[in-house]
């Protein structure tokens, strides 16, 4: 797990990257951090994680908290601050859509940034930015936000379509036999669940692939053999800039990247 967070203050300097790989659940004694804003006599900053400067008082204290769920998901919730938390995602990065944070926890993917309003505000920009990178979910040489490559699975025609950039034509790529099945079960699942993140199982990938009886002997190599294909076909069709679109956890499972699932 190379999760973090890359933090830039509102004139768009980095101001710290922060590791999330530190937490881990059952071997650490917490799975959460939380960023604030610096106590400057040290007494109510005394655990919080990661700390804003003390004159930005726009931040609270104790402002959301990041906690790590089954082993490999993100979730962000509010702590109760009287400004509250920003969430641009990065599945919305056509628009300006913004998601307010509050009590319940939101899943946070790989390119989404939180944004917290400054006393001081940049040129143009009244934020502080924590963008939010999962290096296991992609392996987009870039960190780019938002993403420029996108993804398109059209259930009912079976097709993927890839936007490189909006000055270029959009790919079409039609899969079939078990390669299909892969991309059609986590396609389903995505739309069926709502959550562009959906982890598949090994397990049940396999059980999709090679129902009954065929799944006896299959392992995630064998999987892993029709993922491969999956992508080496992207990247003949569309080159080395193009990220892949089924990628792993390890020890998890797979699930697609930055890909918008269509009826």
């Amino acid at each position: 797990m190379k999760a973090y967070l890359k933090i830039y203050t509102p004139n768009g300097e980095e101001y710290e990257t922060y590791p999330l790989a530190k937490l881990s659940e059952g071997s650490a004694p917490k799975n959460y951090i939380t960023v604030g804003r610096k106590d400057e006599d040290g007494q109510f900053d005394r655990y919080t994680d990661l700390k804003l400067p003390a004159t930005d008082q726009l931040i609270s204290r104790k402002h959301f908290s990041i906690e790590l769920k089954d082993g490999c998901y993100f979730w962000v919730k509010s702590l109760g601050s009287t400004h509250p938390t920003e969430l641009k995602k990065a599945i919305h990065s056509s628009d300006d859509s913004i998601i307010y944070i509050g009590d319940e926890a939101l899943q946070l993917q790989h390119g989404d940034r939180l944004l917290l309003r400054s006393k001081f505000p940049g040129e143009g920009n009244p934020y502080w930015a924590f963008c939010f990178y999962d290096p296991d979910r992609t392996e987009s040489p870039n960190e780019t936000y938002p993403p420029i490559i996108k993804y398109e699975y059209n259930l009912f025609s079976k097709m993927l379509v890839i936007h490189t950039s909006p000055n270029q034509k959009s790919q079409e790529i039609q899969y079939a036999g078990n390669e299909l099945t892969i991309i059609r079960y986590i396609a389903e699942k995505v739309k069926e669940t709502q959550n562009g993140a959906f982890l598949a199982s090994y397990d049940d990938l396999i059980l999709a692939v090679w129902p009954g009886d065929k799944q006896f002997g299959r392992s995630s190599k064998n999987l892993a053999t029709h993922v491969s294909n999956i992508n080496k076909k992207i990247y003949e069709k569309c080159g080395s800039q193009v990220p892949e679109l089924i990628d792993g956890v390890t020890g998890h499972g797979y699930r697609l990247n930055n890909c918008a699932v269509k009826p």
